[in-house]
């Protein structure tokens, strides 16, 4: 008997769970798309929201993102999508002195949906390092280019020599001396 109440206790507790998140169910978060994410400052980023919600029956005309968190106006109007209703569409550029971190830019559409998109900022890399134009690599007629042909010249005359040497000292080798001659 004891196993009975306590399923019927668990079965209650998870009707009135359901039941009382029915309505944000059904209210279907609105989407916050952000491009790219992470960003960095100074690049353009482009936000997209879709303004859709079954608790507000009626479509969004307009939507606004909410730069203040950003740097930016309080206020940046977002264009509607020209194929897709409630679909809206902001493209602003970071400011460079925008720190590193996780912002949360607030959007606001006319039919009373808000949302909120989480935007990464990533530090922007540091200067490359200075090494050279490559001037030294594609330059001719220069000191180093005699230098080399000087040193490619000296080590073929003194592979020719040594050569030369090999080739004589081998014939007095295998050459017959004077009592084969006789």
């Amino acid at each position: 008997m004891h196993l009975v109440r306590c399923a019927v206790a668990a079965a209650g507790l998870i009707v009135v769970v359901l039941v009382s998140n029915a309505p944000a169910a059904l209210a279907s978060n609105p989407t916050v798309n952000i491009f790219p994410n992470p960003s960095a400052p100074g690049t353009s980023t482009t936000f997209t929201v879709d303004c859709d919600s079954q608790m507000s029956g009626e479509p969004a005309s307009s939507a606004t993102l909410d730069g203040t968190s950003l740097g930016l106006p309080s206020q940046i109007p977002m264009q509607a999508s020209a194929d897709q209703s409630n679909m809206f569409e902001a493209t602003v550029v970071l400011p460079t002195t925008l720190a590193p971190g996780t912002y949360d830019p607030g959007i606001n559409c006319s039919n009373g949906v808000t949302a909120a998109g989480a935007l990464t900022v990533n530090a922007v890399p540091g200067q490359a390092p200075q090494t050279g134009d490559g001037t030294t690599s594609t330059a001719t007629n220069t000191m180093l280019t005699d230098v080399g042909l000087a040193l490619v010249g000296a080590g073929s005359l003194a592979g020719g020599l040594v050569l030369r040497k090999r080739r004589s000292g081998s014939r007095v080798s295998l050459s017959s001396g004077p009592a084969d001659q006789r």
